[in-house]
């Protein structure tokens, strides 16, 4: 088979000592990265690679294997089997990385410090950007209307809290902390949603001047932010962390230990 590395400055005697599988694994993994390869197209099968490339069945298992092990491909056995593409997705990467915090024995206490040291950088991001009025505002105002009509509901009304810190996340305007920073947040709103749903179970729900509280403090966020007060969102941000990280009692005790499976995908 052609080799996907020529020509890209990699070096002759390094290619020959790589098995062909993973050279194979390489050039499919470069398709499904670009969009060339799909599920649209219909299955990946061993025999379409084995006729196109022209390698060994034992190195087309090989790559396939690779593959599906970086959660890339899904194997479907049976006589009409093939594997399923799928496109790299944050929360299968949130997922995995959740299981390292947990194999680590890494608390909540220790995801919840993070949660409130990153927040604040990502309100910071969302005042500075410039087309914040067209993108940032409407978006966190929309949920702030839907949070306010949730009081009476917890179990809403703090999924719709979430939902803000997702959004203050995701216009940060960087791709690459927003990746990162989503991860982290999606396992800490995790434990908070199973919390709230806990505490609807054993009638603990905060009253009502918790609740306003934390819906004053969304709407000086997005005054901040439309302001464009970086510094200010970042202050607001960190504040209201360290007072709704305590009302849900998350992060208080050490010992308790992440839990991945709380996002777990439901395909994964």
């Amino acid at each position: 088979m052609a080799d996907p590395a020529q020509g890209r400055g990699a070096k002759g005697p390094l290619l020959q000592r790589r098995r062909v599988g993973e050279r194979l694994a390489d050039e499919l993994r470069d398709r499904i990265l670009r969009g060339d390869l799909t599920t649209e197209q219909g299955l990946l099968k061993q025999d379409d690679l084995f006729e196109e490339f022209r390698v060994s069945m034992p190195s087309v298992r090989e790559a396939m294997r690779t593959l599906e092990t970086e959660g890339l491909i899904t194997i479907r056995r049976g006589n009409r089997g093939g594997a399923e593409v799928h496109p790299p997705q944050l929360e299968r990467a949130g997922y995995v990385f959740g299981l390292v915090l947990q194999s680590r024995n890494v608390s909540v206490q220790d995801l919840g410090l993070a949660v409130r040291r990153l927040d604040p950088v990502c309100a910071e991001m969302c005042a500075t950007r410039p087309d914040r009025m067209d993108t940032v505002v409407p978006a966190l105002r929309e949920i702030q209307r839907r949070t306010e009509e949730s009081i009476g509901d917890f179990a809403k009304f703090v999924a719709c809290m979430k939902e803000f810190h997702e959004a203050l996340v995701r216009n940060c305007g960087n791709q690459t902390f927003e990746l990162l920073a989503g991860m982290l947040e999606g396992l800490w709103y995790a434990h908070e949603e199973e919390w709230a749903a806990r505490t609807v179970i054993e009638g603990g729900i905060p009253g009502e001047a918790a609740t306003r509280r934390s819906l004053d403090s969304h709407a000086e966020l997005i005054q901040a932010i439309e302001e464009g007060d970086g510094p200010g969102a970042a202050i607001l941000a960190r504040r209201h962390q360290e007072d709704t990280q305590p009302q849900a009692n998350l992060g208080v005790d050490p010992s308790v230990v992440v839990n991945a499976q709380l996002i777990r995908p439901p395909d994964y």
